[in-house]
């Protein structure tokens, strides 16, 4: 049995919430969403946003 090891993100000015299936092995190493480098979540939110890609956890938490 996995337990799910990373915690949610937001706060009280959150508005979208999104759902994935259960993180990846590479997710659960980096102790963040969607970390596998082949995922395309991060490129595709920023190019819907106009930003640079976040590479680090750190940029990954503050484009939330």
């Amino acid at each position: 049995m996995i337990v799910h090891p990373i915690p949610p993100l937001y706060d009280e000015n959150s508005k979208i919430l999104i759902l994935g299936s259960f993180p990846s092995v590479k997710s659960r190493e980096m102790m963040f969403f969607y970390g596998h480098p082949q995922n395309r979540y991060w490129k595709v939110l920023a190019y819907l946003f106009k930003e640079d890609i976040p590479m680090t956890v750190e940029e990954r938490k503050k484009f939330y």
